[in-house]
């Protein structure tokens, strides 16, 4: 092997039944968010139902790419994309706190550093072979 070949780690992933509980989840939120879209559309206020491309979407849109994303080259990067995956959930969760959940992506990042640095290894292991496969 020459200097400019590195050896590949194995890729990483979250486990499936994680995976498969958050789209369900994602799903279901913007499921619910739709109905009651429309369901005020009928009542005569579309604010809900002009706001939703943007409000449901986008977010909906953000954890489908992050969904597809099944093997990353670090733990810390699966961590990562399971931390943004549970900040979108909650931006579709809580509409009236979507701007500062939104803002607080570098919190999840942050949080996600912080556990891999300062987490006893005790704790941090058995965290994450519960998510990550």
């Amino acid at each position: 092997m020459t200097m400019s070949e590195t050896p590949r780690s194995q890729p990483f992933a979250i486990r499936s039944p994680v995976l498969w509980g958050l789209i369900v989840l994602a799903a279901l939120l913007t499921g619910l968010r739709g109905i009651e879209a429309l369901r005020d559309l009928v009542r005569g206020d579309e604010t809900l139902f002009l706001a939703y491309p943007l409000a449901v979407l986008t977010p909906a849109l953000a954890f489908a790419f992050l969904a597809t994303r099944r093997r990353i080259v670090s733990e810390e990067g699966v961590l990562m994309q399971l931390g943004a995956m549970i900040q979108l959930i909650l931006i579709l969760a809580f509409p009236g706190f979507a701007l500062y959940l939104a803002l607080g992506f570098p919190v999840v990042f942050l949080v996600v550093e912080l556990f891999e640095t300062r987490c006893p290894a005790s704790l941090r292991q058995p965290l994450k072979r519960m998510v990550v496969a």
